[in-house]
């Protein structure tokens, strides 16, 4: 409202002046002022967004150059043209901190991407003011290529990096609203981030170039001293692609770092989450029969029931397919090798088989999981066919958990994946990843209070949840065909050469020996990775990396701008 305010206290000065204001002098006024005098977001507003509101002040102006502050201001808000341009009287701005998530439009990649290159994505979660969303999914965001350094073969460095800025939203009216914002997150890559930048793995810090650099070469200070190990590194050393490449449809999450002003943003329809009386007696109905909980092979309880999809099987797969998940492959040998191998050299098997669980001494009927290039993290969900209907539809009991980082268990005897202890919030990304394929039909929520807030998976993983099960009504959707993969990418992702690509290799190990395959590193390494055990021991991703949790709601799914519209 201050800012309402000063611009009649600029015309105040044009009272009884010849000539009366124009809004470029107002807007050129509004555009010198200090951060301290009016915040970022509020003078966005009124140079980009606000003037309509200014043209009618200045009109009002001639009409009455002598007309009196306070009245004016009265006047305004009387005629309702103020209120217009306000949120809620609690919520002007999103402050600062706060994340959200775009989903890319365009294909990035540190290997033939260039600084300065312009970038789209989609909006796909809502930063939230006071725990309500601002903006409907759908928009479209806008940003560029800020700095990119790749690998190239290897002789000056040996990781990639990328740095992207995302400035502007086009809000629904179709005017573009300044954002400042940095990248906090990839979703289920390999690849950290860390202020702001992008940074790619380095391909011989893998468990499997660990094994054959550091140990081998722990006591000695000569990088080849064996002829096998020359052998073996020339011939049969695997390493990971170095080079950063996100592709279109991947997911980034981003935290911004100035409060955005948001007062003039229409409030979005609030949906409904309740159910009617006879699909809450179905609910019940099933529920009645069922455990809450999962159970492993051993019988220790595993993890919680927190989803409900109605909808045939078909849907079930249409949905899925739709929203970038894929089923999982059944457990086998051959599985096996392939999971073992993405473990070694930091790379993605998509299709991993799911661990068997069971509900009510029955196995999952379905498993889907979601990843993107990391063995360590993925999202999956396993679902049981249930006997009884909801309202005449079949019913998919289903438990969802994300993963975020993968380790061998000593104590289990096996390859083990940790999860994110916010199961809530994974599901509502679930929920919003269906939603915008434009598979859902409603979601409905019901409460369990008998369910522990807090519990304890088979593997010792913390899990926190406010008990409520999502029921998911599901519809028909159409499966997109996918043209562009890792495989088959928009735009060069690493040197075509396979020479270039071996030589590359061999320039990154030889490196990696001469500075790493020492004693002296070896000690170093030994000794940091000890201190950050005990530094981090029990804390979960989100304390180590000092961020929020993602503002992930229900409400924000709908209403939503139709992409591609």
């Amino acid at each position: 409202m201050s800012a309402y305010l000063y611009v009649v206290t600029v015309l105040v000065k044009y009272r009884g002046a010849s000539t009366a204001p124009t809004s470029r002098n107002i807007q050129g006024k509004i555009s010198k002022l200090g951060k301290d005098e009016l915040q970022y977001g509020c003078r966005t507003i009124f140079i980009s967004a606000s003037g309509a509101v200014v043209r009618f002040i200045v009109n009002a102006t001639k009409l009455n150059a002598r007309v009196k502050p306070p009245l004016l201001a009265f006047t305004l808000l009387a005629l309702g043209l103020l209120p217009t341009f306000t949120r809620a009287a609690d919520c002007q701005y999103v402050p600062a901190g706060k994340t959200f998530w775009i989903r890319l439009a365009d294909p990035v990649a540190s290997y033939s991407s260039k600084p300065g290159t312009v970038i789209r994505a989609i909006l796909i979660q809502s930063p939230e003011c006071d725990a309500e969303p601002v903006f409907p999914a759908g928009l479209e965001v806008q940003g560029r290529i800020n700095a990119v350094r790749r690998v190239g073969l290897g002789f000056k460095h040996d990781t990639a990096s990328v740095e992207l800025i995302f400035d502007k939203l086009i809000t629904a009216t179709g005017t573009e609203l300044p954002i400042a914002s940095q990248v906090v997150e990839v979703d289920n890559a390999r690849e950290g981030v860390r202020h702001g930048v992008i940074r790619g793995i380095r391909a011989t810090n893998t468990p499997q170039g660990r094994i054959t650099s550091r140990l081998i070469h722990l006591p000695t200070y000569n990088p080849y001293s064996d002829l096998g190990l020359i052998v073996y590194r020339a011939f049969f050393t695997i390493l990971p692609e170095p080079e950063i490449y996100l592709p279109p449809g991947t997911d980034l999450r981003l935290q911004l770092r100035v409060p955005l002003f948001v007062a003039d943003q229409p409030d979005l329809p609030r949906p409904s989450f309740q159910m009617d009386e006879y699909e809450r007696g179905d609910v019940e109905m099933l529920l009645a029969h069922s455990s809450n909980r999962t159970m492993t092979s051993f019988g220790k309880a595993a993890d919680v029931v927190n989803l409900l999809f109605v909808g045939s099987q078909e849907q079930v797969r249409q949905a899925f397919t739709a929203s970038g998940w894929m089923p999982g492959d059944h457990n086998s040998t051959h599985a096996f090798f392939k999971q073992f191998a993405a473990f070694l050299t930091f790379s993605n098997y998509s299709t991993m088989p799911v661990s068997r669980q069971w509900l009510n001494g029955d196995l999952q009927d379905m498993t889907w999981q979601k990843s993107f290039n990391s063995y360590g993290k993925r999202e999956h969900v396993r679902l049981w066919s249930e006997s009884i209907a909801v309202q005449g539809q079949e019913a998919w009991l289903s438990s969802y958990t994300r993963e975020h980082s993968a380790a061998l268990s000593i104590k289990n005897h096996k390859f083990i994946h940790h999860i994110d202890r916010n199961l809530d919030e994974g599901v509502n990304m679930l929920v919003r990843d269906l939603s915008l394929a434009g598979c859902v039909e409603s979601v409905h929520e019901m409460p369990r209070p008998e369910l522990p807030k807090l519990m304890v998976n088979s593997t010792g993983d913390e899990m926190h949840t406010d008990g409520v099960l999502s029921i998911v009504h599901l519809k028909n959707c159409e499966m997109p065909t996918t043209l562009f993969t890792r495989d088959n990418p928009l735009i060069p992702v690493r040197p075509r050469s396979r020479a270039a690509r071996y030589l590359r290799s061999q320039v990154l190990v030889y490196k990696s020996d001469v500075v790493r395959g020492n004693i002296l590193y070896g000690a170093f390494d030994l000794a940091r990775m000890g201190f950050r055990s005990l530094w981090h021991r029990g804390a979960a991703p989100e304390d180590e990396n000092n961020l929020p949790l993602s503002p992930v709601s229900p409400d924000s799914l709908f209403p939503q701008v139709t992409i591609g519209d």
